[in-house]
């Protein structure tokens, strides 16, 4: 895990780097920079998960250099250490996600407790992103096993679609219930059906949406909650995109 001090002022990086307990943050490397350009060149070439910098250096200003970490490394946990206290610069840090705006001067204690914090945080982002892709990767295996019953994981889906019509449906959620990853449940859907898992249940509801306005017990509102339509002008909007009409139109066809 490596940590990179951006300043122009030589002291003060000297001053962190003998003031601050670096045994106990266990940070791979530790490098310095003085200036926006120097420190776009050290991204350049070296992953860096903790950035500490001032705001005022020659060119670039330290806020732009964050703008510049929040496009081309956005896990990089930034800190502010400057002496302005403006509430503009404030602002600014905050709306680029700093995870701290610090003032000089700074006790170097406080200091190591902040950078600790901000390597927690790295720390717990990389574990989540493992769990993340050990899921991914054993419901990419499932995926694989059961390519040999295209069939019945199609049957599963829809079977499930059909029972789940009024509720709020994912791709994910389907996909789970048939064992298998949502890209490969959507290759099926499109190489099956010719359209997506969504746009196969969007059509799904409309198309029992047409059959229930048939009836003469249900009302339009009645029969938007049933297929699952919150929005009562979705639905209206949705059901004449597929059948020409207005709901209310179509049902007094209907009853004609």
């Amino acid at each position: 895990m490596n940590v990179l001090i951006v300043d122009d002022e030589q002291l003060a990086v000297q001053g962190i780097l003998d003031g601050v307990n670096w045994e106990q943050l266990n940070f791979n490397k530790v490098l310095t920079a003085g200036s926006y350009q120097e420190a776009v060149r050290i991204f350049e070439n070296t992953y860096i998960d903790v950035l500490l910098s001032d705001i005022e250096m020659p060119g670039e200003s330290g806020l732009k250099l964050i703008e510049y970490v929040n496009g081309h490394s956005p896990n990089t946990e930034c800190i502010i250490l400057t002496c302005h206290d403006e509430f503009d610069y404030a602002r600014t840090a905050v709306r680029l996600n700093c995870m701290e705006y610090v003032l000089k001067p700074i006790r170097y204690v406080k200091l190591t407790e902040i950078l600790l914090s901000a390597r927690e945080k790295v720390t717990q982002r990389r574990q989540a992103e493992q769990v993340r892709q050990y899921g991914q990767q054993y419901i990419d295996s499932l995926a694989k096993e059961s390519r040999g019953d295209t069939a019945n994981a199609l049957e599963t889906a829809v079977s499930f679609i059909d029972g789940h019509l009024a509720d709020e449906l994912s791709v994910r959620d389907i996909a789970a219930a048939c064992f298998v990853s949502g890209d490969h449940l959507t290759r099926l859907f499109k190489k099956k059906f010719g359209k997506s898992v969504s746009e196969y249940i969007q059509e799904k509801r409309i198309r029992l949406a047409g059959e229930l306005l048939r009836r003469q017990d249900m009302t339009i509102s009645m029969v938007a909650n049933t297929v699952g339509f919150g929005n009562y002008s979705y639905f209206t909007e949705q059901f004449k995109k597929y059948f020409g009409v207005t709901p209310r139109e179509y049902q007094k066809q209907a009853q004609e």
